[in-house]
């Protein structure tokens, strides 16, 4: 049986979730070593097939996967980038950064990221 305390007075601002912590946390949590490489998901939208042809060529390099499909977010595009990596508070960063900038030009957003364990 759980515990559940009411907050009196003003609300208590929920504590902020650092996904890439939550992530690596999962990794450890699932006997996977963290310090190695796993296939990372990214997935940004973008409004119109052009867009995201655009933004599908300004992030492509050698050793990632790009794909522009349809989304079910209506008038949007989807473009998923996978890459292989070892995840770290500042890789993801500077893929997020990365991302966003090629995205927010062009009206899109990078929306979240996904890791699949490596050997799972």
């Amino acid at each position: 049986m759980g515990l559940l305390r009411r907050v009196s007075g003003p609300r208590a601002a929920a504590p902020k979730i650092d996904p890439v912590s939550q992530a690596l946390d999962q990794i450890r949590h699932a006997g996977a070593n963290p310090k190695v490489a796993h296939q990372t998901r990214h997935f940004i939208y973008v409004p119109g097939v052009t867009a995201a042809q655009q933004v599908a060529r300004l992030v492509s390099k050698p050793g990632r996967q790009v794909e522009v499909d349809t989304s079910a977010q209506q008038g949007y595009w989807l473009v998923v980038v996978r890459e292989s990596l070892i995840v770290t508070a500042e890789t993801m960063e500077a893929l997020r950064t990365e991302f966003e900038a090629a995205a927010h030009p062009l009206g899109g957003h990078y929306d979240r990221w996904q890791v699949d364990i490596a050997g799972s």
